[in-house]
């Protein structure tokens, strides 16, 4: 219904038009526009699939205007988006947090695409939205990102799209501990600020892209809000020149 309503004027005149159409033109110049209500409910109400007709039309007018305003923004964030990354190849970037269990399971879909797609620029981008023990988890993913590189930031994290429960401080050290890392170490860098810059960009792109919710994929070819296919995320992970 969200849809239906800011599209109520151009259906509206749409169907008035059909309606216009199927009556002689002197009728229609003197019709009382209660008259022309009831005519276009009869037309209606004797062809319903009218409806769902102009629907599926303004669907897709609104599809690809959308369309058009997410390669803008993308084409503005690019910089950022995909700062030091091969520009021929296929790119996804997900902002996730730890404890969306709409993120874990879009994993599966983003590990499918990653074999099929083994080139694949895959980026990871934390918005912790979902309370404290989210905040402290992303905050020791770039600690340890800054203290051992991006291999084990991405080891961390897949790590903790596997943990059962709350991903909290305790599951957090416990993972770094267990992936061979030094957890106290991590966790000075942590009370230290180490890697809270790197948060920030991440929460200014997320306010610059509208990315209220995770998962939230961005790609040179689009835009995806929420959990989709490996296929639709293989759609967006290149433009349509590559």
């Amino acid at each position: 219904m969200a849809l239906w309503k800011p599209c109520c004027a151009a259906f509206l005149a749409a169907v008035l038009g059909f309606a216009f159409h199927l009556s002689p033109a002197s009728a229609e110049a003197a019709a009382p526009i209660p008259e022309i209500d009831q005519r276009v409910r009869d037309v209606l109400m004797r062809n319903p699939e009218i409806i769902s007709d102009m629907r599926a039309l303004l669907e897709k007018r609104d599809e690809a205007t959308n369309g058009l305003e997410d390669q803008k923004l993308i084409a503005s964030l690019a910089n950022k988006l995909f700062a030091g990354l091969e520009l021929k190849a296929p790119t996804l970037v997900e902002f996730l947090d730890y404890n969306c269990s709409q993120c874990r399971k879009a994993q599966l879909s983003v590990a499918e695409l990653k074999a099929q797609v083994p080139e694949l620029q895959r980026v990871i981008i934390l918005v912790p939205v979902l309370g404290p023990s989210s905040e402290f988890t992303a905050k020791a993913a770039l600690a340890l990102k800054s203290l051992e590189g991006t291999e084990a930031f991405y080891a961390f994290s897949n790590a903790m799209m596997k943990v059962e429960g709350r991903a909290t401080a305790v599951t957090a050290i416990r993972v770094i501990s267990g992936l061979g890392y030094d957890a106290e170490a991590v966790a000075t860098a942590v009370r230290q600020g180490i890697g809270a810059g790197e948060l920030q960009l991440a929460e200014s792109l997320a306010a610059a892209l509208n990315a209220a919710d995770t998962p939230f994929f961005v790609g040179p070819g689009g835009i995806i809000r929420g959990l989709a296919s490996a296929n639709r995320l293989k759609a967006i992970s290149k433009t349509a020149n590559r």
